[in-house]
């Protein structure tokens, strides 16, 4: 998205403009006596919403498009859609500075997870795919998944798809949010931090862009944590970007410092460290096809 887009929608969304728009503000006049912005401002703010197809202009005023539902919608992540959770990311960016001198990130927004969620759930089908394809690479012979940190359950349920029996673990938080949307899915849904452990072993343990949100010693402790969900002879994989496989790296760790609270852009050689520290063995790195991530792997020996 255009960051003039971004900054424009952060601007209407902070005004109150948005709200005024969707609720009962029906006239441009409407708009900047509820939000006390100017008219002129109000009248650009309407017509450029207008433009960029988050309203239709009616005889009775403005009505919302189906690209605002994700500003609307509270109870199906599928309609969310990507825009705000672009938006709650811009705000880490602009906060930056204070987050550099204080180490602190600024408080998110309350919706702020079920946002992520949402433009998880809108990832690009192919790249769901390329990644639990590269995944299952590792491990053929697995029949029991589990998804650590599996969020929205993008990757739990196209994993189910093929055939697996799979568990989706993630905050109590998460699967609060995930249940409506996985109630009619094969998947089993367990509420606990993966760093505080999981229930159960698997053949296959699977993370998604989980490692780069998370401090080395974070890491370090999630596979420890995973080591006993892993059955003996099975595999833990990570799909991520790594640092020396990475465009820009130093703006990946950039924008894990502002959105994450011990994040950053990790290379092999850490993830070699972190699988050595928990007792896995064959540490291995292979691209995923038709993507920028990298696919890390290692194994539990057979005889544990």
């Amino acid at each position: 998205m255009d960051y003039r887009e971004l900054l424009f929608l952060r601007a209407v969304r902070e005004t109150g403009v948005l709200d005024a728009v969707v609720t009962d503000a029906d006239t441009v006049a409407a708009v900047a006596d509820e939000t006390g912005v100017t008219e002129r401002a109000a009248r650009i703010g309407v017509e450029t919403l207008c433009d960029l197809d988050f309203l239709h202009r009616t005889d009775e005023g403005f009505e919302p498009t189906n690209r605002m539902l994700g500003f609307l919608s509270k109870t199906d992540l599928r309609s969310i859609g990507t825009v705000p959770h672009e938006l709650d990311t811009l705000d880490d960016w602009i906060e930056l500075p204070e987050t550099m001198r204080t180490g602190e990130r600024p408080v998110p927004s309350p919706d702020a997870t079920r946002n992520r969620l949402g433009a998880m759930a809108a990832l690009d089908d192919g790249d769901v795919r390329a990644a639990v394809t590269a995944a299952v690479h590792e491990h053929p012979d697995a029949d029991s998944v589990l998804d650590a940190y599996g969020g929205a359950g993008t990757f739990s349920r196209e994993f189910a798809r093929r055939g697996y029996d799979v568990t989706l673990a993630d905050t109590p938080e998460v699967v609060e949010v995930d249940e409506p949307l996985l109630e009619h899915e094969p998947v089993t849904l367990q509420a606990t931090d993966p760093l505080d452990g999981v229930e159960g072993t698997y053949d296959l343990v699977f993370c998604a862009n989980t490692a780069r949100t998370l401090s080395p010693a974070d890491n370090e402790h999630l596979l420890s944590a995973l080591y006993d969900a892993v059955a003996p002879g099975g595999t833990v994989v990570h799909v991520d970007r790594l640092r020396d496989h990475a465009e820009n790296p130093g703006l990946l760790a950039a924008e894990m410092l502002a959105r994450t609270d011990g994040g950053d852009a990790y290379a092999e050689a850490d993830f070699g460290e972190w699988f050595a520290a928990a007792g896995f063995e064959r540490p291995r790195v292979s691209d995923v096809p038709g993507t920028r991530s990298q696919a890390v792997a290692a194994d539990r020996p057979a005889n544990d």
